[in-house]
């Protein structure tokens, strides 16, 4: 025992020197930790928003519609009316383009990584009018007259004039065709399958009795069974084309889109409408694609 206090203080001297040597070791040890966290944190990439990101589209276009013959079933139960125009040929009202009123809006957003897949939210306006002087079979209980007759502009006058407007939510798919996608002078092929409402703006003639839906109200301007424009059913529409990066990041395109619409409760004097239509546009937009950096 009596070397055991001289024998406690030597090793307490020994490992005096010792001590700032291995608290700098233990900093340069802890440093290196979180210089390497630090490190893996910036390498990991930031996660972009729904919103906030570069994946967005927009564009404005206008159209040139054709549409195939069509049967117009009338309904007017308080005129004791109930018939079939059959084959009626329509016709689109399309003149010239104005710049403030498009025919076509999209408004999209890239799904993956690569940019090839797209769901968008689209308007196409179209119009569609019966044409004057055809001679259509009439079928049914008509108080005017059935057999074969001349639609003229007081016996059977029909207009979706303010219009056919189809609202779809669409899925597409680019494939580069030349140069790389949304680059200066890429050429891609696109396809789009959709879905959405018919919400038409009706005007018509039948038997002399004229039926128009009124002044436009902000507080009444859509709706199923009331409103400005009319919700009648459902448009399926498929758009295959072509889209052109003509300087980054504005882009042309070209595109032909077949819509099949299904239309019931379309008002008319007294009464309504139900009509299945199809549809071909051809469709001309100019886009712009989100990007940061321009």
């Amino acid at each position: 025992m009596k070397y055991a206090k001289p024998s406690l203080l030597l090793n307490l001297m020994l490992l005096l020197p010792l001590l700032p040597m291995n608290q700098a070791l233990a900093q340069s040890t802890g440093a290196s930790a979180n210089s390497a966290s630090a490190q893996a944190t910036s390498a990991t990439p930031a996660k972009k928003g729904f919103f906030n990101s570069d994946d967005w589209f927009f564009s404005w276009g206008y159209n040139k519609t054709h549409y195939s013959n069509s049967n117009i079933n009338v309904s007017q139960p308080s005129l004791g009316n109930n018939f079939t125009v059959n084959g009626v040929q329509g016709h689109d009202e399309f003149t010239h383009l104005t710049c403030c009123s498009p025919d076509n809006l999209r408004l999209g957003r890239y799904l993956n990584e690569e940019k090839t897949y797209g769901l968008d939210l689209s308007l196409d306006h179209t119009k569609f009018t019966s044409t004057i002087g055809q001679v259509a079979f009439v079928s049914g209980k008509n108080s005017g007259g059935v057999g074969n007759q001349v639609l003229s502009n007081d016996y059977f006058s029909y207009m979706l004039h303010n219009g056919l407007n189809h609202v779809m939510v669409n899925l597409s798919y680019r494939k580069p065709l030349l140069g790389d996608l949304d680059e200066t002078s890429n050429l891609t092929f696109i396809g789009k399958v959709g879905t959405g409402l018919a919400i038409v703006h009706p005007y018509s003639v039948i038997n002399g009795n004229e039926y128009q839906m009124g002044k436009k109200s902000l507080t009444d301007p859509l709706g199923f069974n009331n409103g400005w424009w009319r919700i009648v059913g459902t448009s399926t529409g498929v758009e295959l084309g072509m889209r052109y990066v003509f300087m980054k990041p504005f882009y042309l395109e070209w595109t032909n889109k077949q819509i099949f619409t299904n239309m019931s409760n379309v008002p008319v004097f007294q009464g309504s409408a139900t009509q299945n239509l199809r549809s071909n546009e051809v469709i001309f937009s100019v886009g712009y694609t989100f990007d940061p950096h321009h």
